[in-house]
């Protein structure tokens, strides 16, 4: 019950700070679709710690500002490689150790890889996930293990 009302708390909060409408009709619209989407969540058995993971909720807000600040940084080394007089694209496909012990927290570290310019995850199997990096220094990057430590810590692991 309690993972229930969290849900309708965040998807609340989160249909406000997304539409800032405050009409009658739009309010409604906003208690309808927050409530039709956790019914057919509870219907599907989805509110489980995988469906609704209430457990990274605060770390996830830590894990934001740092993820933020991964993606500026490769955004400017993809800018100055792209912006260069020389192109110098170094493609690589590295295999990266995923430590990570739930499928959500798997997704993310692959999600996380992805999001940053200048790196793919091409597949997820068996605790590693296999990335194509434009350059070295992304290469390097995701295989010094940095963002596995950070996934992990979001995880709940030290």
């Amino acid at each position: 019950m309690l993972r229930t009302v969290v849900t309708v708390v965040v998807f609340s909060v989160l249909w406000v700070l997304l539409s800032w409408h405050f009409e009658p009709l739009i309010v409604a619209c906003g208690v309808v679709s927050v409530g039709a989407t956790v019914l057919i969540m509870r219907r599907l058995q989805l509110m489980d710690a995988e469906g609704a993971p209430m457990e990274f909720a605060l770390r996830v807000l830590l894990y934001i500002p740092w993820l933020v600040r991964e993606i500026i940084t490769a955004n400017l080394q993809i800018a100055r490689v792209i912006l260069s007089p020389r192109l110098r694209i170094q493609p690589h496909l590295i295999r990266v150790p995923a430590s990570q012990r739930t499928a959500v927290g798997l997704a993310i570290h692959a999600n996380t890889i992805t999001i940053t310019p200048g790196t793919i995850s091409l597949d997820v199997r068996d605790g590693v996930i296999l990335v194509h990096a434009l350059t070295e220094a992304a290469a390097s990057e995701d295989g010094s293990g940095d963002i596995d430590r950070k996934i992990s810590w979001v995880e709940g692991r030290a």
